[in-house]
């Protein structure tokens, strides 16, 4: 070995020595800092979340502005009392879930606001089905290792209790929802339950070869970090934040100041830095006092499963907020005309 070759190896030691003393003299520096100021009365927890609440400010997306919003909403006109209702899987006690036939029947009846599910199937394929259909047709899984052509062969008409007054229907796929679209005036929110990085890519792609996406659909996910990846790309895309009932949640009402602060956090650090428009709610974890907290950052709620006559009129006259169903046939102004 000749002297450079030593010579240049000591030098790159000597250079990851000088490197990993400098981190660990800053690290002992930040945790003195840490100590002193912790020690002057501030709790550790907040300084975390103070250093959270700045670190955010550097990733923050904007949010798309209310007019684009109530664009797509219909806007909020209380003598409109269509506004208030969102078709849950179009309506799934009055048709298919997730069908055609569904989206014309609240086409039909006036209603312009629709929720579907969403997945991928192991063709790459965004199909516009639930799991829960896939159950009903004796398939076990998720959506994402049934293949494209398996769903074909199901008709979705006949696992429904009302399915003998339909015609047999497919599953959908995007592309086809999208092109039934055209001509109407129709908002759908597309609850997708796979925020893998496949259906990410695909929703990109899907949204960049469509030009109207934007403007016709609402991607909601129980992930922040799926509407994260697609708002950073296409900021202009109105989301919203799905709220599930988990395991964690019931145990964090065991505890009032843990409940308020995961609230916090979900509405003052999360929802800004993502740039939610939507949150989607449990009628059951709802109230006037979670509705201003949620409003006064920018984020319009919406609950969900709410199918009685009198719940609806409760939330389209008390709460003043709009809400999922599963029936359309429900609604308090069509059993009045009734």
């Amino acid at each position: 070995m000749s002297i450079g070759t030593i010579f240049r190896v000591i030098k790159m030691l000597y250079s990851v020595l000088w490197y990993t003393a400098s981190l660990v003299s800053f690290m002992f520096n930040a945790f003195w800092l840490c100590c002193t100021l912790a020690s002057a009365g501030i709790p550790w927890a907040t300084l975390l979340l103070v250093i959270v609440c700045i670190a955010s400010k550097f990733f923050k997306l904007s949010s798309p502005n209310e007019k684009q919003l109530n664009s797509l909403l219909g806007g909020n006109v209380a003598d409109d009392l269509s506004f208030w209702p969102i078709a849950h899987r179009g309506g799934a006690y009055d048709a298919p879930e997730n069908s055609a036939a569904a989206i014309k029947k609240c086409t039909k009846r006036g209603f312009r606001n629709v929720l579907l599910d969403a997945g991928i199937t192991a063709c790459n394929e965004i199909v516009i089905v639930h799991k829960s259909t896939l159950q009903k047709a004796g398939l076990c899984g998720s959506i994402s290792r049934v293949t494209m052509e398996t769903l074909q062969n199901i008709n979705i008409s006949e696992l429904h209790p009302l399915g003998s007054q339909f015609e047999p229907e497919k599953i959908l796929t995007l592309g086809n929802l999208l092109r039934l679209l055209e001509g109407t005036n129709l908002t759908i929110f597309l609850l997708i339950s796979d925020s893998s990085s496949k259906m990410i890519e695909k929703l990109k792609s899907t949204i960049k070869l469509h030009e109207s996406f934007t403007r016709r659909v609402i991607v909601c996910s129980k992930s922040p970090v799926a509407i994260y990846q697609l708002r950073k790309v296409y900021p202009e895309l109105i989301c919203g934040l799905w709220c599930d009932k988990s395991p964690s949640r019931i145990i964090l009402k065991t505890s009032t100041l843990l409940t308020s602060i995961y609230g916090a956090i979900f509405r003052n650090i999360i929802a800004p830095v993502i740039g939610i428009s939507l949150v989607f709610i449990s009628k059951d974890e709802f109230n006037l006092h979670i509705s201003e907290l949620w409003r006064n950052v920018g984020v319009r709620p919406i609950v969900y499963n709410v199918n009685s006559p009198n719940e609806k009129r409760y939330f389209q006259k008390v709460m003043k907020t709009q809400y999922l169903t599963d029936s359309l046939r429900s609604e308090p102004q069509l059993l009045v005309k009734t």
